[in-house]
């Protein structure tokens, strides 16, 4: 039981840290977008909280229960990046002990996925209804999977970020996300302007699949090349308050045109919630 406090503390704090920071197109105390606020996203971390951390409950069931609770609080999608990349990482934290390879874990726990892993992930993907999803000619949303929950998101992991996690045991949160977060916060010592730059660096060098989905390939690199110079000029600076002005003003110019870089914050948040975990 120590441990499930340990894992909603860092849970919460870490979604708390999300909206706290500001990352453009998203929501945050920065700036809302019609019909979500931050409230919103800390009523899902709150209602989520006991269902994503809960002991001896399978990966699929831990997906589908956490996005339940979010949705009979907000009724709306708010956390499901989030939670399809947090919940594996909480399975790998209760199957290692403190100190041991987390990744390595991780690894195990997404060989070990089963078809009904993919059918309760399924569900609670339905349940959230997120955008953009459109129809596949293999394993379609819409229908039930017939293959494990690891091979589902290997189908998917070329047109999705998230599912490409999986098929990659997470390389671009163990490879990319927490060593620039653990730097800038180093170098910083401040979390919310750390979260606001691995967010652009995210953004620069992996372009958003969400956008992709909705807008188009181009357009998704189009936005990553557009922010990739002031990315680099703000994770060198010394002093990352002073490039606020430019990133409000590159918010407003995503939600104008209503794009929204949400698989981009889905990864930073599993990244700090990932640093957290391998302190």
């Amino acid at each position: 039981m120590e441990l499930q406090k340990k894992l909603t503390r860092l849970y919460l704090d870490t979604c708390e840290l999300d909206v706290q920071s500001l990352k453009p197109g998203n929501v945050s105390v920065y700036s809302t977008v019609k019909d979500l606020s931050v409230d919103d996203f800390l009523n899902s971390a709150q209602a989520s909280a006991e269902a994503i951390t809960t002991v001896d409950v399978s990966l699929g069931e831990r997906i589908l229960r956490s996005v339940e609770a979010t949705q009979s609080a907000v009724s709306t999608n708010t956390n499901l990046g989030m939670i399809l990349l947090i919940a594996p990482l909480i399975q790998a934290r209760y199957l290692s002990d403190e100190g041991s390879d987390l990744r390595l874990a991780l690894q195990s726990i997404l060989r070990q996925t089963t078809v009904q892993d993919a059918r309760d992930v399924y569900q609670a993907i339905r349940l959230a209804s997120p955008g953009g999803m459109g129809e596949k000619d293999t394993q379609d949303i819409s229908e039930e999977p017939s293959v494990t929950l690891l091979n589902t998101m290997k189908i998917a992991a070329g047109w999705d970020q998230i599912a490409a996690q999986y098929s990659n045991n997470f390389e671009a949160v163990f490879g990319f996300g927490i060593p620039r977060y653990k730097n800038l916060v180093k170098c910083w010592q401040d979390e919310k302007w750390a979260t606001s730059a691995l967010f652009m660096s995210f953004l620069a060098q992996y372009p958003d699949s969400l956008i992709e989905r909705k807008f188009g390939q181009l357009k998704a690199r189009e936005i990553s090349d557009m922010i990739s110079g002031l990315e680099m000029e703000l994770c060198r600076s010394d002093s990352p308050g002073r490039y606020e002005a430019q990133l409000l003003e590159i918010d407003r110019q995503l939600k104008r045109d209503l794009i929204n870089p949400g698989t981009t914050a889905d990864l930073t948040v599993a990244s700090i919630f990932a640093a957290g975990l391998c302190n």
